[in-house]
């Protein structure tokens, strides 16, 4: 396993170079220049005196060639220092450390909630195949992903707190545990949940048609005990699949819900670097984007020998 690891983490290096490579690119040749773009967050009155321009081009280094700029980025983040914000006030790597945290944690309960729910849903279609149950389960869940973020947040807004009464408007972040949170995460399960359910009904009706499973059931074996035994077992591997790509996008997608909740997390920081143009920081963003979905894959890779022994990790 350790020989597995090490190869693919190396392999990373240059998935990662090829990433930051082109976005620096798309950066680099943006029409909207950065020095400008900085001078008018900053609320500087000469903005278009060329000689202010051309100092600040040189003091971050925006005069030098392309392949120099680079190599000076990727000198500098290999060495833990990311730049700031365009507007000067923000520490990249230090505002990733803060935001990040906050929803990974959102994004891992949700991921689990998924789970714990899609799953068995998933298998009582499968069970009742062609049936109302069936029909209303994976009717239901479609329904709930088409409904968007930023539509489904005000209106379980509405419901629970203003026709219901069950709890006071949830905003800010006071931990994974505050009550505050119920909400998101529940918002947060709603998109991937119908395809954990699809992936899970799926590979369930594909695994009953196997021999041993028309043996399990011949030598007397109930369908929960088959299911349990030996079907969800082998189900399980493209349901992992999906689950991991699911709680890559669920930490590095909550733009909408960060806003709608005021949550600080690291929806709320791309949404802003996003809409300021702020290139170092959307730098900083892609990257951390990049290696979360480079370790999910990995996890997801190590989880596959539990669920098959035939399954071998090879570098």
């Amino acid at each position: 396993m350790f020989k597995y690891l090490t190869g693919r983490f190396i392999l990373a290096i240059p998935t990662l170079l090829a990433v930051m490579l082109i976005v620096f690119t798309l950066t680099y040749i943006s029409p909207f220049d950065p020095v400008k773009l900085m001078l008018l967050q900053n609320e500087v009155r000469q903005q278009d005196d060329p000689e202010l321009i051309a100092r600040i081009r040189r003091q971050y280094g925006y005069d030098q060639p392309y392949v120099t700029q680079f190599v000076n980025y990727i000198t500098r983040t290999v060495q833990g220092n990311w730049g700031i914000s365009i507007n000067g006030q923000r520490d990249i790597l230090k505002a990733v450390m803060a935001t990040l945290p906050i929803s990974a944690q959102l994004g891992l309960a949700a991921a689990l909630i998924t789970a714990l729910i899609g799953i068995p849903l998933g298998a009582l279609a499968a069970l009742k195949q062609n049936s109302w149950l069936d029909y209303f389960i994976v009717g239901g869940t479609l329904v709930l992903r088409t409904i968007p973020v930023y539509v489904m947040g005000p209106l379980m807004l509405i419901l629970f707190v203003l026709v219901l009464h069950w709890m006071k408007v949830p905003r800010g972040w006071n931990g994974l545990f505050n009550s505050q949170t119920t909400l998101p995460i529940i918002i947060l399960t709603f998109g991937p949940l119908a395809v954990v359910v699809r992936q899970t009904r799926q590979a369930v009706l594909e695994v009953f048609s196997q021999d041993y499973v028309r043996t399990a059931k011949a030598k007397g074996l109930s369908t929960y005990a088959t299911l349990v035994r030996h079907i969800l077992r082998n189900a399980l591997i493209p349901v992992v699949t999906a689950l991991g790509f699911i709680t890559e996008g669920l930490i590095a997608s909550s733009v909408f819900l960060d806003n709608i909740f005021a949550i600080p997390g690291f929806g709320s920081l791309s949404e802003n670097a996003f809409r300021q143009l702020d290139y170092p920081v959307i730098l900083g963003i892609t990257l951390v984007s990049s290696i979360l979905i480079i370790l999910t894959n990995t996890l997801v890779d190590l989880i596959y020998p539990f669920l098959d022994p035939r399954v071998t990790l090879e570098s």
